[in-house]
């Protein structure tokens, strides 16, 4: 008898899903069973991926993609006893752009109630005007010249109010000024169109696509940083991604492509070692294993990289802050992450000197525990590099909640015509 239980019934076959999240170094894997209002992850996986996979955050070859998918689910699905059919897929890289667009309608008639089809209207104006911002943006760095390679992959209502009042639900509320704040996600069409052909050779049906700093945002967040603000840092292994948390909601996300590989790399080019011994000895570095004279030269090539990468962190930040204050809570999670010294030197406020943070920065290193909503019945989410993946699955367990409210229903009418 085969030890997989495949989910044939309508029930059991929503009530489990993967999350999906696919990094320039590894692929990782989780199956999760839904028990509401929490998820409990059955099974876990860690694969490498081939140095060639990836280009900047984004797929480069399908199929050694699939190839390293297909490793990583197996030995998730393996663990768990249990082969989903859904997945929630991460999606990443420097051409991903997340940001908040807001619209102001002042109603003609402000003793009549808020229909549906005027906050779809709305809605709709809202997308279209953030669409153009997205094309904008990518036309500046000279990434695509025709601006029909955008497309809207993930969309969130983050606020609305009336006549200055936040509400959940405007429909059936009278007012004279209504405003809609909406966090989109666009990616060029060739990076979306790859993850959905990944998805079909998979054999998977999309449940989510979302990007990965704003899952991870909402997934971490507290009551301070929902009060207070953050940002979030995710160092990855080709990109580092970052989210801004103000005022409420996710209002940016943006990538840079620099993470853990470049120190690989430079201990690889500066001592003479293949990447996979440039690899090892950098992960002996991090957990304090190399003899002292080994360990004084690869701290030594390291602080150069860590220095560029807080510099590319300091500019992302400048971007995001578009001149407003930033907050001061700075939370960190990734492979990358964990490498010695990196902390330290992020503390130190060194970097963020002449950026407009209210306070002195705080840094701390996020913790699988730190992702709501979710429960590890394997124990092998144990250090920062997990938290990504159980954004995502903390992701899907909150779309499945908001699919009951009649604002997100709205939404996700407006999304789908967009994206079509």
């Amino acid at each position: 008898m085969s030890q997989f239980r495949f989910l044939k019934s309508r029930d059991e076959y929503y009530r489990h899903f993967t999350a999906l999240d696919i990094g320039t170094d590894l692929v990782k894997a989780l199956v999760v069973r839904r028990e509401v209002p929490i998820g409990h992850v059955l099974g876990v996986s860690r694969e490498p991926q081939h140095p060639d996979a990836m280009t900047g955050g984004a797929i480069g070859d399908v199929e050694l993609v699939i190839d390293a998918c297909n490793r990583a689910l197996e030995a998730a699905e393996d663990m768990a006893g249990t082969v989903p059919g859904q997945v929630v897929v991460g999606i990443a890289g420097e051409m991903v752009k997340g940001f908040s667009s807001s619209i102001a309608y002042p109603r003609e008639r402000p003793v009549e109630r808020v229909r549906e089809s005027e906050l779809r209207n709305m809605l709709q104006l809202v997308e279209k005007r953030a669409l153009r911002e997205a094309q904008h943006l990518l036309e500046l760095e000279r990434a695509f010249g025709d601006a029909g390679e955008v497309r809207l992959v993930h969309s969130a209502i983050t606020q609305v109010r009336i006549d200055g009042y936040p509400v959940t639900n405007p429909i059936g509320f009278q007012g004279r000024n209504l405003e809609v704040t909406v966090f989109n996600t666009f990616a060029p069409i060739s990076q979306v169109s790859s993850v959905e052909a990944l998805a079909r050779e998979l054999d998977l049906e999309i449940a989510g696509t979302v990007s990965q700093p704003y899952a991870l945002a909402r997934a971490c967040a507290g009551d301070e940083a929902w009060e207070m603000g953050g940002v979030f840092v995710d160092i990855g292994g080709g990109t580092t991604d970052v989210a801004l948390l103000r005022g409420g909601g996710v209002e940016g996300t943006r990538m840079f492509g620099l993470g853990g590989q470049a120190f690989t790399r430079r201990l690889s080019a500066d001592l003479g070692l293949s990447y996979h011994e440039a690899e090892a000895r950098k992960i002996r570095h991090s957990e304090g294993l190399l003899p002292p004279d080994q360990e004084y030269a690869v701290a030594q090539l390291l602080q150069a990289d860590i220095e560029v990468l807080l510099q590319g962190l300091a500019l992302c930040l400048r971007e995001l802050a578009r001149g407003e204050v930033l907050p001061s809570n700075i939370y960190v999670c990734g492979g990358g992450s964990l490498l010695q010294g990196l902390m330290q030197e992020i503390r130190r406020n060194v970097w963020a000197e002449g950026l407009p943070f209210e306070r002195q920065p705080q840094a701390r290193l996020l913790a699988p525990g730190d992702a709501h909503n979710l429960f590890d019945s394997t124990g092998q989410l144990l250090t920062a590099q997990d938290v990504s993946p159980m954004a995502l699955a903390s992701h899907a367990l909150r779309v499945e909640s908001e699919e009951r409210d009649a604002v997100n229903n709205v939404m996700r009418g407006v999304l789908k015509a967009m994206k079509g």
